[in-house]
């Protein structure tokens, strides 16, 4: 099977890989520890495509923008890196019922609370969809700013072939719409893959055979939709 594109859409498939379920067995373990960290189930594509696209040095300066209760801080934490993780809330206290120690700041992502070129790589995972297309060119010329030069913004978010679609969550017992912002190419590549300051990192592979993965990922998660993982170096 030929080496996929490093900036595409989510594969099902590759949850099987070795690496991959490497890192989701640690993330698992790590959450099972406690109550409020969670592991959504696209994010067990994402952290790994994510980590895996970083290739972090040891003792990295990392940022998870957007952390909320995430369990992805204290994974970078284990693995010897000095992590901040923002939001509007934070999970204060987390990192040290894990024995490690993450810098937990609250703030938006439009306005960071951090000097320029101050981390090593960004991860911004499954976030910038939710600020809405007016917040979305401001939260990408922030995370640029807070990035080393030559460093990289590692940017998930959700993906679908139409985004003014009407979506709906439909999973056991329950339905309801999707009330966020999803990413079709067009948008993609026009609020992300142009952005100013900031360049893709290699190939780029948006294409989906939508007729198989929209019932896949209902299967999956209870969304039609499927998220997309796109490196950005800072310029």
């Amino acid at each position: 099977m030929s080496t996929p594109a490093p900036n595409r859409p989510l594969d099902l498939s590759e949850l099987g890989r070795p690496p991959y379920k490497d890192i989701l067995e640690k993330l698992e373990a790590l959450t099972a520890r406690e109550s409020r960290s969670y592991l959504h189930p696209s994010k067990r594509w994402e952290y790994p495509w994510a980590l895996e696209r970083a290739a972090l040095a040891p003792g990295s300066r990392v940022l998870d923008a957007g952390c909320g209760a995430s369990i992805f801080p204290i994974y970078l934490a284990k693995h010897g890196h000095e992590v901040t993780g923002l939001d509007l809330r934070v999970p204060y206290g987390l990192d040290a019922e894990h024995g490690v120690q993450v810098e937990y700041v609250e703030g938006n992502l439009t306005e960071l609370p951090f000097p320029d070129e101050y981390f090593d790589a960004v991860f911004c995972i499954s976030v910038i969809e939710h600020l809405g297309l007016d917040g979305i060119p401001r939260a990408l010329d922030e995370l640029r700013r807070v990035t080393r030069r030559n460093g990289l913004v590692l940017l998930t978010t959700d993906y679908y072939e139409d985004a003014g679609a009407q979506l709906w969550y439909e999973g056991p017992g329950r339905s309801f719409p999707v009330e966020w912002s999803v990413f079709d190419e067009d948008q993609l590549r026009r609020y992300i893959v142009e952005a100013p300051g900031l360049q893709v990192d290699g190939e780029l592979d948006l294409q989906v055979d939508w007729e198989t993965v929209r019932p896949a990922m209902r299967r999956y998660h209870g969304y039609p939709y499927t998220a997309v993982g796109v490196a950005l170096i800072r310029l």
